[in-house]
């Protein structure tokens, strides 16, 4: 009798370039209808409720009904983890136009990980945090505890606590800049605490963040 684990059964359902654009889009800790992700990946609505499907049975998709709109979510922060591993090792574009947020400057410089903060200044914000012995230093996947909130960073963004129940930090993998930045609570808590102070903004669509002029002059203020 065996008993390993069948990674072939989710590594088909995320080896196929649409469904692939789908779980990347999800990426960004929202709920989407089935005709969003199907215009993400480029493909007719019909066409993307079967490859919803295949997602939904492989257990990395969570479909719920909002009155007469079927809302899909990632199934779990374990399957963003996964996704964000993948796109570490991956090449940095999707074929075509199944490429659900451009990798440009945009991407790079600050987006959303499944609810926290990754990118270049995801990054920046990790090195500090380690560095000035705010947070441990980390293997990717690793948890730790936020040693202290003395920080002027934190300060400045109101954060003194962090939801129970979670992990305090942990260490994600940061596709675009080969290291990691920082998720669990911690890292919930800095994107919250950076979108309510209007250093950064929510892009119309994709992941991307726009870092505002406000943000970038109280961010060189604090040394970043």
């Amino acid at each position: 009798m065996r008993t390993e684990p069948d990674i072939a059964t989710v590594a088909r359902a995320i080896g196929e370039p649409a469904r692939a654009a789908m779980l990347l889009q999800l990426m960004d800790g929202e709920a989407h209808t089935a005709r969003r992700l199907a215009t993400v990946a480029g493909i007719a609505p019909s066409t993307a409720s079967s490859h919803l499907r295949m997602l939904c049975a492989s257990g990395l998709v969570h479909v719920t009904d909002a009155g007469r709109r079927r809302l899909h979510r990632l199934a779990g922060p374990e399957v963003a983890q996964l996704v964000e591993a993948l796109a570490a090792l991956a090449p940095p574009r999707l074929p075509g136009t199944l490429q659900p947020v451009p990798p440009t400057d945009a991407i790079l410089a600050a987006r959303i990980c499944y609810g926290h903060l990754a990118g270049q200044l995801g990054v920046e914000i990790a090195i500090v945090l380690r560095k000035d012995d705010i947070v441990p230093a980390l293997a990717p996947g690793e948890t730790g505890v936020v040693r202290t909130f003395g920080h002027p960073l934190l300060a400045a963004l109101e954060i003194t606590g962090l939801e129970p129940g979670r992990a305090g930090v942990r260490a994600c993998v940061d596709w675009s800049h080969g290291t990691t930045h920082l998720a669990g609570a911690l890292g919930s808590a800095l994107l919250s605490g950076l979108l309510a102070a209007g250093w950064v903004r929510r892009r119309p669509a994709g992941r991307a963040l726009r870092i505002t002029a406000a943000g970038r002059e109280r961010l060189a203020e604090l040394g970043f």
